[in-house]
C-alpha cells in the first residue's frame, strides 16, 4: 500500500492509545478508574433528551436532512444571542458558523489562514491536536514555554521573542487543557497587542468557558474583533461530546472565507445535534449549569485534596476552571527511572488507573500526568489517587 508522506505527520493520539487499553481491560470486567478522557462525567439534561426525542419522532425528516454547511439559521441566531448575553459583546448571526465539533472548526480554520512557511505560536504544554494539523498544512510551529512556577502562564519576554513578522496566528486555550490554567487579562492584552503589531490572528479556544469554579471567563473577542477567532463546542458544559457540535465566532469577513473552506471539510454539522443544541441554549442551559457545576467543583476539590494527601512530593496548580489537573510527578518518576509515558501504561495495567502522560502535550509536560476529575465519583477519585500513590511508593 502507498500512503502520502504527510500522513506520517499524524502520530496518533496518546489519549486514544490509553483509552484503547481502558476498553480492553473493561471488556474483561476489570474496573478502571478513568481520569484520562477529557469529557464531562455527567449526562446531558434528561428533560432535554425527552423533548428532543419527541421532536425527532414528530419531524424525522426535518431533523435528518442536509442543512446549510454553516448551520441552521435558528441555531446561529441563538448562538449569537447566547454569546452576546454572556460576553456583553454585540454578536450577530453573520459572526457565527456552526461546525461538527471544535475539531472541524480548527481544521477548517487552519485551512483558511495557513500558507506554506507561516508560523503559528503554541504554548508548551498545550492540547495535542493543533501541532500535527499545522505542520500538515505547511505551517511552522513556534513554542512558548508555559511556566509552572507562574501558574502555567507564559512569561512576557518569552511571548515577545516568539511572535514576529512571519507569525500568522497565536493559539490560546482558556481555560487550559491540560493544565487547568486561566489566563489573566494582562497576558491576554499583551498577546492581542503582539497580534495587532504583526497582523496575526489569535485563535481563542474557549471550550471550557462555562466551567469556572473561581472567577469568570474573559471573552477576548470583546477586546479585538478583527484579530480574534473564538472556537467553541457543545462537548463540554452541555455534556454532549459524542454529538459532534461546535462553532466559531469571529469577524464576519473571516466567517465568509471560513464558510467557503468548510464546505470541503464536512457538508454540514450533524443535523440532529443542531436541534439538540438549539434546545440546550434556549431552554435548558442555565438550569443544567446550576446543577452540574457544583458537582464538578466538589469532584475537583476531592481530587486536589487526595493529590495533596497521597502524593505529597508532587506539585500541582489547583485549577480555577476546566476539567483537569496537571500533576508534576518528577520526584517520584526520576526515582523509579521511568518517564511519564511508561508510567501511565504501567499504572493502567497494574493498578487499573488511567491517566494521560504529560509529554503528550509537549516537551514541557514531561514527568507530568493529566488527570480529569469530571467522570468519577468523589469516592472513586480518592481511591484512584490512592492507587497512584501506592504504585509510586512501590507497594
Amino acid at each position: 500500500m502507498r500512503f502520502s508522506t504527510r500522513s506520517s505527520m499524524f502520530p496518533g493520539s496518546k489519549i486514544r492509545a490509553i483509552n484503547e487499553e481502558v476498553v480492553r481491560l473493561s471488556s474483561r470486567g476489570i474496573k478502571v478508574y478513568g481520569f484520562h478522557i477529557g469529557q464531562p462525567g455527567l449526562p446531558p439534561s434528561k428533560d432535554l433528551l425527552l423533548e428532543f426525542t419527541k421532536e425527532l419522532l414528530e419531524k424525522p425528516f426535518e431533523l435528518s436532512m442536509y442543512t446549510p454547511s454553516n448551520g441552521i439559521d435558528e441555531l446561529r441566531i441563538t448562538i449569537a444571542n447566547d454569546y452576546s448575553k454572556y460576553s456583553g459583546i454585540n454578536i450577530t448571526p453573520s459572526n457565527v458558523s456552526v461546525t461538527a465539533g471544535s475539531a472541524e472548526a480548527l481544521l477548517a480554520l487552519f485551512m483558511a489562514i495557513i500558507d506554506e512557511g507561516d508560523e503559528v505560536v503554541l504554548m508548551d504544554p498545550t492540547y495535542l491536536m493543533y501541532e500535527p494539523v499545522i505542520r500538515f498544512l505547511g505551517g511552522k510551529v513556534i513554542k512558548v514555554r508555559a511556566r509552572e512556577e507562574l501558574g502555567w502562564l507564559p512569561s512576557e519576554d518569552d511571548l515577545k521573542s516568539a511572535v514576529g513578522r512571519r507569525t500568522k496566528a497565536i493559539i490560546l486555550v482558556n481555560p487550559d487543557n491540560p493544565t487547568g490554567r486561566v489566563l489573566d487579562e494582562k497576558t491576554i492584552k499583551l498577546i492581542l497587542d503582539l497580534a495587532r503589531d504583526y497582523d496575526a490572528y489569535v485563535i481563542y479556544d474557549e471550550a471550557y468557558k462555562h466551567l469556572y469554579y473561581e472567577g469568570a471567563h474573559l471573552y477576548a473577542l470583546g477586546l479585538d474583533m478583527e484579530h480574534v477567532i473564538a472556537v467553541n463546542t457543545f462537548s463540554k458544559d452541555p455534556g454532549m461530546p459524542g454529538w459532534r457540535l461546535g462553532y466559531v465566532v469571529a469577524h464576519e469577513d473571516f466567517v465568509k472565507v471560513f464558510n467557503r473552506v468548510k464546505q470541503y471539510t464536512n457538508l454540514n454539522p450533524p443535523t440532529p445535534a443542531q436541534y439538540a443544541g438549539l434546545l440546550y441554549l434556549t431552554k435548558y442551559k442555565e438550569k443544567y449549569l446550576s446543577e452540574t457545576l457544583p458537582i464538578y467543583k466538589s469532584r475537583m476539590e476531592a481530587m486536589y485534596k487526595a493529590v495533596r494527601e497521597y502524593l505529597p512530593r508532587a506539585t500541582v496548580v489547583k485549577p480555577r476552571a476546566g476539567l483537569f489537573m496537571f500533576v508534576n510527578l518528577k520526584p517520584y518518576l526520576e526515582g523509579l527511572g521511568i518517564d511519564d509515558e511508561e508510567f501511565s501504561l504501567r499504572l493502567l495495567r497494574e493498578k487499573h488507573v488511567a491517566v494521560v502522560p504529560g509529554s503528550a502535550f509537549g516537551d514541557n509536560g514531561k514527568y507530568h500526568v493529566r488527570i480529569c476529575f469530571a467522570r468519577e465519583s468523589e469516592e472513586d477519585i480518592r481511591e484512584g489517587i490512592r492507587r497512584i500513590g501506592e504504585y509510586l511508593r512501590g507497594n
